[in-house]
């Protein structure tokens, strides 16, 4: 246990613990269900840890995506992540710069997923829905959602592999 708190960054908790915090007291009182026990407090941070990794995930691929759609975001071209790259090598305030970017989309998938979660929650009270199917169609999607993830982070690694062939050429 002392290792996996030894490990977490100022990246994990900003961009998983604290939205996953504020998705459960959302939860708590926005839709009046407690997703998080408070009896135990290391599975508590555990379930704050994977919650909120499933709040990054669809933070990249779903409201990163949207909001290129809308033309709130400019999507770049993936040849501009060389430069990203190399610009981060030369500027330390690059990678505190893009973790706060990537808190400010998680909080908007946070907040996204709130009022997802509300929808899904009434309609599962109107239909008279047993949690048992709700937990099936849940299980699917975070299938769906690890296996887009797993895809992209291999597209990354990658570009990584190739940015080094290039530059070791």
């Amino acid at each position: 246990m002392e290792q996996f708190f030894n490990k977490l960054e100022n990246y994990n908790i900003l961009n998983y613990i604290l939205p996953a915090i504020v998705f459960d007291i959302g939860c708590r009182y926005y839709i009046n269900i407690k997703i998080i026990p408070t009896d135990n407090i290391f599975i508590s941070i555990f379930i704050y840890y994977f919650l909120g990794l499933v709040i990054s995930r669809i933070g990249s691929l779903i409201i990163k995506p949207l909001l290129w759609k809308l033309k709130i975001l400019n999507k770049k071209d993936s040849s501009e992540r060389v430069d990203f790259y190399n610009a981060e090598e030369q500027d330390s305030k690059i990678k505190i710069l893009f973790a706060d970017y990537n808190m400010y989309r998680n909080f908007i998938a946070t907040f996204f997923l709130l009022l997802v979660s509300k929808f899904a929650y009434e309609i599962k009270n109107w239909l008279n829905i047993n949690s048992t199917i709700m937990y099936t169609i849940l299980f699917i999607l975070l299938i769906v959602l690890f296996i887009m993830s797993y895809r992209k982070q291999l597209g990354y690694i990658h570009n990584r592999i190739e940015k080094t062939k290039t530059k070791n050429s």
